[in-house]
């Protein structure tokens, strides 16, 4: 099964970014969208963030927005862990370095970190790919009752 999946690779450090499906016992599936950081050393740690498709669209505007005006923005997701409140931020920024623009993925969870610097080609594919994705991963798995046989008539 071919699956779509985009990957982009830093020095250090990586992002991938692919459909994704939410399970939940007692609920239907529903279609996500997940962006996994990651750093190529052994060991390291990895940070996953999983979006809603108007998450993902949203992440795809803020892209397009930071790449025109420069700055940067971020998507905050908080929730209820073991340990109390988790807080991860996923950002998006434009910076200039040497007189030259370079362009950025970043992602916080507590104390961790991981950036992956990009060009403005694969930061603008990035954006079309979640554009993508927030549509074609705008979905909910539903069950169909089964429809009953008609009664045969004994002529």
């Amino acid at each position: 099964m071919k699956m779509p999946q985009l990957t982009v690779y830093a020095k250090s450090a990586g992002l991938e970014i692919g459909p994704y499906e939410k399970r939940q016992a007692g609920k239907p599936c529903e279609g996500r969208i997940s962006l996994r950081f990651f750093n190529m050393e052994n060991g390291s740690q990895q940070i996953r963030f999983v979006a809603q498709p108007a998450e993902a669209y949203a992440l795809f505007r803020m892209i397009n927005r930071t790449f025109q005006e420069g700055n940067s923005d971020a998507l905050t997701h908080k929730f209820d862990g073991s340990n109390g409140e988790i807080i991860t931020k996923l950002g998006v920024e434009k910076y200039e370095r040497n007189n030259k623009a370079g362009y950025a993925f970043t992602i916080q969870r507590g104390s961790e970190s991981i950036n992956v610097a990009t060009s403005a080609c694969d930061f603008l594919y990035a954006a079309e790919f979640l554009r993508h994705l927030s549509l074609s991963e705008a979905w909910m798995e539903q069950t169909v009752p089964e429809r009953k046989a008609p009664l045969q008539s004994s002529d």
